[in-house]
Order: structure tokens, then C-alpha cells, then sequence
């Protein structure tokens, strides 16, 4: 690429050009999806994601109302919550955004 542009620099050049690229700012979800997992039948964890746009926001181990409840505080704006039919999501949720609507998709309805 450098001889086809007819510049020289260092092979340090590009990657120290690429890192003072700001990044965007972290999207803000109104509709959050939080859907918990099981490894072996004993490793949990939990997933977030944007439910209207669908990019992952965070994975974590385990299935704590706490943990999720304190991302939620952190991350204001979701007025939406489309969850599993977990106990602790739904504590989580309740205590980080109480005025958010909580909803179960098609693949938790009992």
C-alpha cells in the first residue's frame, strides 16, 4: 500500500494514526434483550444485547439481579426489557429501571 500512494512511513505509523480515531459513542438502547445461558448444566451466564438493532452489549458469568441492575443504572434510557423467564433478571430489572416495561419473547413463554 505504501508504494502504490508513494509515501513511506513506519510500520508503528498506521496502527498509532488508527488508535487516535475517536470511537463512537456507546449506543444508548430504548429495547434491551437479556437472555441467560447454561454451559455443562452448571456454568451460567447472561447476555445483553440492542433488541432493536441486535449488536451484544456485554456477556457476563452468572445470573445476578445486582450486577445487572447496577448496568442498567448505568446506562439510562432503556424502557424496554425483553427477558427469559429468570428471577434474578427480572429483580435485576425492576430494581435498575422499574419504570421499564418487561416483556418475555416467543421463545421464553411458558
Amino acid at each position: 500500500m505504501p508504494q502504490i500512494l508513494n509515501v513511506a512511513f513506519s510500520r508503528c505509523t498506521v496502527p498509532s494514526q488508527l488508535m487516535r480515531i475517536p470511537l463512537p459513542a456507546p449506543r444508548r438502547p430504548r429495547a434491551l434483550g437479556v437472555d441467560g445461558f447454561a454451559l455443562c448444566g452448571d456454568i451460567y451466564g447472561a447476555l445483553l444485547a440492542d433488541a432493536a438493532t441486535r449488536p451484544l452489549f456485554t456477556p457476563w458469568e452468572g445470573r445476578d439481579a445486582e450486577q445487572l441492575s447496577r448496568w442498567l443504572c448505568e446506562h439510562p434510557g432503556v424502557g424496554l426489557v425483553c427477558r427469559d423467564g429468570s428471577l434474578a433478571h427480572r429483580q435485576g430489572i425492576t430494581d435498575g429501571v422499574p419504570v421499564a416495561v418487561q416483556v418475555s419473547d416467543r421463545f421464553h413463554q411458558g
